[in-house]
């Protein structure tokens, strides 16, 4: 019970969060109220969809328990109203608007890559510990993935702030705890925990893995 009730708050953080950050990204690019809620949905739950899909199951949560798609939808209509109501001064502070949608990205990226590997380990793959980490990871980074591609940019994971290395990082820590007994709120907070503080980090000193040229 005590588990449950931890696995329901942090999926209802990271909902929230990523529905955030897809909700600012849509109104920087301009686009209606519906624009806006469905790229924010599709930042929260795309992510999950995509480990249900790999994980062959079928439908996926997202639509087995519609309560974090209205959840989501609902974070979105909130801050689009703010930006809305107060456009100049949300137009006017744009640097920090930036800031904020990064680190409610950040904390969405931490929690969802912490489900995603609890949900493989779930599902029998405790013993697969790529599987699982390739699961969290991929869970972590799929909803940004898609809100990326559907408003045309290139997706963060491949050129901003070791995206993906940070997902991958708070994945690891979270399977080698959890499979060693740590308990899961214990290796939940360290998983997540990781993955945002690497974010921010590689933000604050801009970290980033070199490209070409």
């Amino acid at each position: 019970m005590y588990t449950e009730l931890v696995m329901t708050i942090i999926c209802v953080i990271g909902t929230v969060a990523f529905s955030v950050s897809g909700a600012m990204v849509a109104i920087k690019k301009h686009a209606d109220i519906f624009g806006a809620v469905t790229l924010a949905v599709v930042t929260a739950t795309g992510g999950g969809m995509v480990r249900d899909i790999l994980l062959g199951i079928q439908p996926p949560h997202a639509f087995l328990d519609s309560r974090y798609i209205f959840i989501a939808a609902a974070a979105a209509l909130i801050v689009f109203l703010i930006a809305y109501i107060g456009k100049d001064a949300y137009i006017s502070r744009e640097n920090f608007i930036d800031s904020v949608n990064n680190i409610f990205d950040a904390l969405g990226l931490g929690v969802f890559v912490v489900m995603g590997t609890q949900t493989a380990i779930d599902y029998g793959f405790s013993q697969n510990a790529l599987l699982s980490v390739f699961i969290g990871t991929l869970t972590g980074i799929g909803g940004g993935f898609l809100r990326d591609i559907m408003v045309h940019e290139i997706p963060s994971m491949l050129k901003k702030h070791i995206y993906a290395l940070a997902a991958l990082s708070g994945s690891l820590i979270f399977y080698i705890m959890y499979t060693n007994s740590l308990g899961y709120t214990l290796s939940a907070f360290f998983g997540a925990t990781a993955t945002f503080l690497l974010r921010m980090l590689a933000t604050r000193f801009k970290w980033n893995l070199p490209p070409a040229y």
